[in-house]
């Protein structure tokens, strides 16, 4: 099982889904790192190997590194239901081999205009791509993940198992704290989060 999260840490509601990622690895242990490798500037390696020419996972002594947008990339995976975990920034179409698992994936995402600020939802990979149109962007980012969703199967991929989690937000300037309506929500939203991965775990 994966967990992807998006979003910018230094840009208000953008960062709440790498908040709830980070609740999430908190209660993990057996540290491990994976990154997109065009997004990694610095990383204590002890050993690397490389996966499909674009991801690298890397074995440290349990420390973060930094994307380009200043986000950490820190993963973690124990056994049972705690998953990998990656904090993946604002991947673009890189999006698609980060999605790439042998197991459920659980992507979180700040969302606009899906609702009112703070409100979670919870979508299946095709309802997510149902939700895009031209008067409507769900992800916070230019090329979300359903616009990713939407390129992948354009080249014939097929979509990944697991499920979409989002947070309406309402604050994206640079520098901005959480708006106050999800920051209370950030607990309902790891909750959530918590939920599907004893789902996926079941099944």
């Amino acid at each position: 099982m994966k967990i992807v999260a998006l979003g910018n840490a230094a840009a208000g509601d953008d960062g709440a889904a790498l908040i709830v990622a980070k609740m999430i690895a908190a209660k993990t242990t057996a540290a491990k790192t994976t990154a997109a490798k065009t997004t990694v500037v610095k990383t204590t390696v002890v050993k690397t190997t490389v996966v499909k020419t674009t991801v690298v996972k890397t074995k440290v002594p349990k420390t973060e590194t930094a994307n380009k947008a200043g986000v950490s990339v820190l993963a973690q995976k124990a056994p049972a239901a705690n998953p990998d975990i990656v904090f993946a920034g604002r991947p673009g179409a890189e999006l698609l081999d980060l999605l790439d698992s042998d197991g459920p994936v659980i992507l979180l995402d700040v969302v606009t205009g899906a609702g009112r600020p703070g409100q979670v939802i919870r979508l299946t990979f095709g309802e997510l791509i149902n939700h895009v149109s031209p008067a409507r962007q769900v992800s916070s980012h230019g090329f979300g993940p359903a616009e990713v969703l939407q390129l992948g199967q354009a080249l014939g991929r097929c979509l990944p198992e697991g499920c979409f989690i989002g947070i309406e937000g309402m604050q994206f300037e640079p520098g901005a704290a959480l708006s106050a309506p999800v920051s209370r929500a950030i607990d309902a939203f790891a909750d959530r989060v918590r939920a599907a991965i004893g789902e996926f775990a079941r099944d």
